[in-house]
């Protein structure tokens, strides 16, 4: 099947259509949602002999201060699934802050007790009197005890909400840090494994279920790998920002190239966010690979088209236009398959990463030959005599 030429007649309005695309994609990535690998949560998978009724899972949740949740059901050869993804309840993401601040009191005692030991020593082996400096440490690392117990009773106080009854573990009343911590942290794992598992009884004594399984990410744990996507998507850009003005050396084939990655993201995530696609640690996996095919598609029609000499620029981005719309075209048959198995056999990491896939696939062919490559037509017929004189320069 022979492909239309795009590129006869007025081409530059092909532009207005990945124009539109990315400024709605802009107006719903807010809408966007986080999996519990980046956001923390709790995910119950229970299989069931029968179907269980959503209301009565609801009701569950809300007697153990869940009241918001995603429940999905379906059927499969050995019954029905349930799947419960929740957020973190509140209570334990603020004990969690609060062994961080127990932890960063812990350094600072250290640090504290370190200069002590130091300053006394000296003023033992030198007689000068340090007896001020030594003071004021004194009632820094006295302050820090106070507030270290301070945050003890209210990390018991929350464990014991959380498990709706005492605690077994005891309280630490001393001064030592060391036990103080040792203590928070033992009563709010015991605190986490009551909650589970009360939670996992209810569920398991009011429905007819043959499994469950709970798994959970914590909120440290999530700011863990938030961080890493962060940093893994800022080197990225930064290599692909360098590797691309090297190969080009001129601005305009370079920021078209730049700005046809960035649309194909940026529609991938838009696509996401209307679907409700959660943005996972597959999801973002797969943004990463259309990143790179973006830019393959886009540096082979830079290339083709700045670079080569036969025929005219419409011709040359034409013959690229082929070439790239039977490469695209081909990797999302691929995806599609994955996808349509992942609905298929209910493996949501399968359906996430076949249907991001295609949608920024699409989003790609609609991006590159609908905007990159009338910026690179525009800078070779001279249209675009403001980035041109910028070239001159």
């Amino acid at each position: 099947m022979k492909l239309p030429n795009i590129y006869e007649g007025n081409y530059s309005l092909l532009v207005l259509f990945p124009l539109l695309l990315i400024v709605v994609s802009l107006i719903l990535l807010p809408n966007l949602k986080y999996g519990i690998e980046l956001s923390g949560g709790m995910l119950i998978t229970i299989q069931s002999s029968n179907q269980v009724d959503e209301q009565q899972i609801r009701s569950i949740l809300s007697q153990n201060g869940i009241n918001s949740a995603e429940i999905r059901l379906y059927s499969n050869p050995d019954g029905y699934i349930t799947e419960i993804e929740t957020q973190i309840d509140s209570r334990i993401l603020q004990i969690d802050d609060k062994i961080a601040r127990l932890d960063s009191i812990s350094k600072q005692v250290g640090d504290i007790e370190s200069e002590l030991a130091r300053l006394r020593a000296e003023q033992q082996s030198t007689g000068k009197d340090l007896s001020s400096q030594i003071s004021s440490d004194e009632q820094k690392l006295s302050a820090l005890i106070t507030e270290a117990l301070s945050i003890e009773d209210e990390v018991f106080s929350l464990s014991k909400s959380l498990m709706n009854k005492e605690p077994t573990t005891q309280k630490y009343t001393g001064d030592e840090i060391a036990k103080i911590v040792k203590a928070s942290n033992a009563v709010f794992s015991e605190a986490k494994l009551t909650y589970k598992e009360q939670l996992i009884s209810q569920l398991s004594s009011s429905l007819s279920v043959k499994d469950i399984k709970l798994e959970e990410v914590s909120a440290s744990l999530s700011r863990l790998f938030v961080n890493k996507v962060l940093n893994v998507a800022l080197i990225s850009a930064l290599l692909a920002v360098v590797m691309i003005f090297l190969i080009f050396r001129t601005f305009v084939p370079s920021f078209a190239v730049l700005v046809g990655a960035f649309s194909d993201i940026t529609m991938a995530l838009g696509a996401m966010a209307f679907f409700g696609i959660p943005l996972t640690l597959a999801s973002f996996a797969t943004l990463m690979t259309l990143a790179a095919l973006s830019l393959d598609t886009d540096m082979m029609l830079t290339i083709k088209t700045v670079k080569r000499r036969e025929g005219t620029p419409r011709e040359r981005a034409y013959d690229a236009f082929r070439t790239g719309f039977a490469m695209t075209t081909t990797v999302i048959v691929a995806f599609l398959v994955l996808m349509i198995l992942g609905m298929v056999s209910h493996i949501p990491t399968y359906y996430q990463i076949g249907a991001v896939a295609v949608a920024g696939l699409i989003g790609d062919l609609i991006a590159t030959w609908c905007l990159n490559s009338v910026l690179v037509l525009w800078y070779l017929e001279g249209k675009y005599e403001i980035l041109t004189r910028l070239v001159k320069r």
